[in-house]
């Protein structure tokens, strides 16, 4: 039945088109008027139907732009927060800068700026605390200069080369550094112990420290300036006084090498002759 339906029906709008062609051919304008009042009639219907996509369109083209000004106010917002952080690291260079300059104004003493060096290696062992500096003899360094970065003291230049040296670090077994207590001026020696942490050495009987004490170059040995921080008492036990250094040894990029000499003003002794002759 159902099969039968569908031959009529398509051989009903097979015989219906054959006749529209055969009554268009010999009376056009009729065809031509039905053709223009049929325009007439859905022209409206296509327009009113066609503003949902021309609309959708114009949504589409809005959320497009709405993403875009997003992700420019996002690339925007990253770039603002990278400057953020240009502006800081400029602002810490000034004041470590500033600091550094602070640690060279010493007094009863010359202080020399032999060169600016990066560290290019350290030694990496357990028995043996150095770094290996990218400046040497052909700088003006030698043996035994100070060896600081802006946060305080890192150790002394032991073997050199034209255009390389060793730092032995001031955690090193056989680093001795005179130092003293800031509030106090008690005179120290700081010894290396291959720990993150040295000991505090030769403090007098009568003398106490505390947790956070503030510890400083002496000046004497005449290798490091007085007055360079050096770090914090951070540990008191009955095997001794340990120091956490200012400075990061663990994590070098650059030092300076100083030199350091006490100024000994010359003795004006007295020409004159104190005795008179008798007349």
């Amino acid at each position: 039945m159902k099969e039968l339906r569908h031959r009529f029906s398509s051989g009903f709008f097979i015989t219906l088109a054959l006749a529209l062609l055969i009554f268009g051919s010999k009376n056009t304008s009729v065809v031509d008027d039905i053709s223009s009042k049929t325009s007439d009639i859905f022209v409206p219907i296509l327009d009113i139907a066609s503003r949902p996509f021309e609309a959708a369109g114009d949504f589409m083209e809005w959320t497009r732009q709405v993403a875009i000004v997003f992700s420019e106010n996002k690339r925007l917002i990253s770039e603002n927060e990278v400057l953020k952080l240009a502006q800081i690291k400029a602002s810490q260079l000034a004041i470590d800068n500033q600091r550094l300059k602070k640690l060279l104004n010493v007094g009863e003493g010359q202080v020399n700026t032999i060169a600016a060096a990066r560290v290019v290696s350290d030694s990496d062992s357990p028995f043996f605390k150095s770094v290996l500096i990218n400046r040497g003899t052909n700088d003006g360094v030698e043996k035994g200069y100070a060896v600081i970065n802006e946060d305080g003291i890192v150790g002394r230049t032991i073997n050199l080369g034209s255009s390389s040296s060793r730092v032995l670090l001031a955690t090193d077994i056989n680093s001795r550094i005179p130092v003293k207590l800031a509030a106090g001026g008690i005179n120290m020696i700081l010894e290396g112990d291959n720990s993150p942490y040295p000991i505090l050495a030769f403090l007098p009987f009568d003398k106490k420290l505390a947790i956070g004490d503030l510890i400083l170059t002496s000046g004497y040995g005449m290798v490091f300036p007085p007055d360079l921080p050096v770090g914090q008492v951070v540990e008191i036990t009955a095997e001794g006084i340990r120091i956490k250094l200012s400075a990061k040894l663990y994590n070098l990029n650059y030092v300076s090498i100083v030199g350091y000499e006490i100024i000994r003003s010359p003795v004006v002794e007295n020409q004159e002759n104190t005795t008179k002759e008798p007349n």
